[in-house]
């Protein structure tokens, strides 16, 4: 992904977390195959300095515990939301949800 805004890596991880927060009252269907209380782990499949960023700092790797909720990925490209992964490894595509 180009970064044309001049943005840090921790910038485009932040705005592809407000996009997954645009997706779900895009798309009702999404809310409901969520678990009612998660995680978000944002991951964007072409922007390799974001990405390893975000793997770097998943919440499990930071201190988090189940009792927070269960961890949840959203898959990027192109700022756009592919898919969910789901506790279970279960993955959903944004537009099949």
């Amino acid at each position: 992904m180009v970064n044309p805004q001049g943005l840090t890596a921790e910038e485009r991880l932040f705005a592809l977390q407000e996009r997954f927060g645009e997706a779900l009252l895009e798309n009702p269907g999404l809310v409901e195959i969520l678990p009612e209380n998660f995680v978000l782990a944002v991951l964007p499949l072409d922007d390799p300095e974001a990405a390893r960023l975000a793997m770097e700092s998943l919440p499990r790797l930071q201190g988090w515990s189940r009792e927070e909720g269960p961890l949840v990925h959203a898959l990027f490209q192109g700022g756009e939301l592919l898919a969910v992964v789901l506790p279970q490894g279960r993955v959903i595509p944004a537009r099949a949800a």
